[in-house]
């Protein structure tokens, strides 16, 4: 009996296996992409025009000087992937003065 057990959680070891390889396969192929495709998107994109993002700060951030907008300090503490062993991390700012304005 206990011979059954072992050979069946190897069959089931082996189907997830081979479910994670075709997994793996699908994404390869249709998440790839290749220098022409690039192009494709870059030209398409040269070819319209251009249109400005429309703003939606509330008046208190629209507003904000240059100068007040160099006062604000992120918490490092907060970092996305802070607390991980890496030589990167990632702060988010708020676009404030670094939006366009209209």
């Amino acid at each position: 009996m206990l011979t059954k057990v072992k050979n069946n959680g190897g069959l089931v070891k082996m189907r997830w296996l081979g479910a994670a390889v075709l997994l793996a396969m699908y994404a390869n192929n249709s998440w790839a992409f290749n220098i022409d495709d690039v192009a494709k998107q870059a030209k398409a994109l040269a070819d319209k025009s251009f249109e400005a993002p429309k703003s939606n700060l509330p008046s208190q951030f629209r507003e904000m000087k240059f100068a007040d907008y160099q006062q604000i300090q992120f918490n490092h503490d907060k970092a996305y992937w802070g607390k991980l062993r890496t030589p990167f991390k990632l702060e988010f700012y708020h676009q404030a003065c670094i939006s366009i304005r209209q």
